[in-house]
C-alpha cells in the first residue's frame, strides 16, 4: 500500500514540475530498482530468477497487484505528462515492455522494502 502511495505522490510531483516522461518514467524504475538491489540479499531477489508460481506464493495476491497498479500508474502518468495518441503497435510494445517490467524487476520490490523498515 504505502508502495502505491509513494507512486501517487510521485506522479503528483512529477506533473507539478512537468518534468519530461523519460526522466519521470526512468527515474521512479531506475530508484526502485536500486533501492531493491541494494537490499536483496542474493542476485536472484533483484532479478526475478525464479518460477512465476513461487513468487506469486511468495508475495501474495494483494502485494503483487498493488505493484502491478504502481506499475501501470507510472506508464499512464508519462503518457499523461507527454500526450500523443497511441497506435496498436505502440499499445502492443508498452504492454509487453510492463510486462517484462514487472516480472523480471518490480515483482517483490514490496517485499524488499518490508524487510527495509522491520529491521
Amino acid at each position: 500500500m504505502y508502495l502505491l502511495l509513494f507512486t501517487i505522490i510521485y506522479c503528483v510531483i512529477t506533473q507539478t514540475l512537468n518534468i519530461s516522461y523519460e526522466y519521470a518514467m526512468g527515474i521512479y524504475i531506475i530508484g526502485l530498482s536500486l533501492v531493491k538491489g541494494f537490499f536483496s540479499e542474493e542476485i536472484k531477489d533483484i532479478f526475478n530468477f525464479q518460477k512465476a508460481k513461487k513468487l506469486y506464493e511468495k508475495n501474495g495476491f494483494n502485494k503483487s497487484l498493488m505493484e502491478l497498479l504502481s506499475l501501470i500508474l507510472i506508464f499512464v502518468n508519462s503518457y499523461l505528462i507527454d500526450y500523443k495518441p497511441f497506435h496498436l503497435f505502440e499499445f502492443i510494445y508498452i504492454f509487453f515492455l510492463i510486462a517484462i517490467i514487472y516480472r523480471f524487476l518490480f515483482w517483490g520490490t514490496t517485499q524488499t522494502l518490508k524487510k527495509l523498515t522491520y529491521k
